[in-house]
């Protein structure tokens, strides 16, 4: 069955198989921004763990909060509130953050020429 999708003569087939694959990938890779890769990686961590912050914070550290307005200012719980584990979350979403931040300066860097 899958011979008879694929044309008859060896040269045709490594033609139409291995040139059209290299010239697609080659086309892709050379119009993407490679430095942003890491970044992309690290914007995904970050947003992951931006949601996964809420699970993580201490009811006993709240209730010692006299002022209530300063717990979500950003969206995200301040570190101050949140629990051990929380708080290697709150790292790695810097980390996250942090990494596409440095992603897009570099991109910026080398692109700008």
């Amino acid at each position: 069955m899958i011979s008879a999708c694929l044309p008859r003569h060896p040269a045709v087939a490594y033609l139409l198989l291995v040139r059209s694959f290299s010239v697609l990938a080659t086309t892709t890779i050379q119009g993407f921004p490679w430095p942003l890769i890491p970044g992309l990686i690290g914007f995904f961590i970050a947003f992951v763990v931006q949601f996964q912050l809420k699970n993580h914070v201490d009811r006993d550290k709240i209730l010692e909060i006299e002022n209530m307005a300063e717990l979500y200012p950003n969206g995200i719980p301040p570190r101050k509130v949140l629990t051990e584990r929380g708080q290697r979350l709150y790292l790695w979403f810097y980390a996250g953050g942090g990494l596409f931040m440095g992603s897009i300066i570099l991109c910026m860097i080398i692109y700008s020429r």
